[in-house]
């Protein structure tokens, strides 16, 4: 446990713990390293606690396209959302946690759904095969599922946290499935023809 130590003409030990996780111990002239380190550990419990709950109040970060970014909420008459490398801000008049949620989500399925568009038209084409439609949804245990009988996929909406490349890969893995339902090795040869680094980003999709 790392704090820093400023003496001072005090009678008392004083602990601090700031926003951003450091520690600061002020402790009086007379006192001894010893003297410090044995309050500091007395004090262990609640400096565990506190630097916890100013974690969990801190880490408001969350990824899109593989990059963690913080979100920002900012009250404004603008009603908008804009990603920047190191931000995503949400610009909008009511900053109720439920209407911010429901707007992000909004904004989620809608930048997934640039991409999978792309993916899936080029896919289409170069399989020489079309579905009939997709859908964005939560899915519980899978990226995506292709359903034979309609012949649509539904993709996961957690993608949206993924890399470009790794949706595309899930993209033309559910289109493979039009031509071979079991994870065969001709499903797999398939798949690989055209995405020759599909291990790769099948990887990366996991992590």
């Amino acid at each position: 446990m790392e704090y820093t130590i400023t003496k001072k003409k005090i009678k008392n030990f004083i602990l601090r713990i700031y926003p951003d996780l450091t520690i600061a111990v002020s402790a009086p002239l007379s006192a001894t390293s010893k003297d410090i380190e044995n309050f500091v550990l007395s004090k262990k419990e609640w400096i565990e606690k506190t630097l916890e709950k100013l974690e969990n109040l801190k880490d408001d970060s969350i990824k899109i396209l593989a990059k963690k970014v913080e979100k920002k909420v900012i009250q404004s008459d603008l009603e908008r959302i804009s990603l920047t490398d190191r931000n995503i801000f949400i610009y909008t008049k009511n900053t109720e946690e439920i209407e911010v949620e429901k707007k992000f989500l909004e904004w989620k399925y809608n930048k997934l759904k640039e991409i999978i568009d792309e993916a899936v038209e080029r896919y289409t084409k170069l399989l020489n095969t079309e579905i009939n439609y997709y859908k964005i949804k939560r899915l519980s245990s899978a990226w995506g599922i292709y359903h034979r009988r309609e012949n649509y996929i539904s993709f996961n909406i957690d993608l949206i946290e993924k890399e470009i490349e790794s949706i595309d890969y899930v993209v033309l893995h559910e289109i493979c499935h039009i031509f071979y339902m079991d994870h065969q090795k001709k499903f797999w040869a398939l798949v690989e023809k055209y995405m020759p680094d599909y291990k790769i980003r099948r990887k990366k999709l996991k992590s």
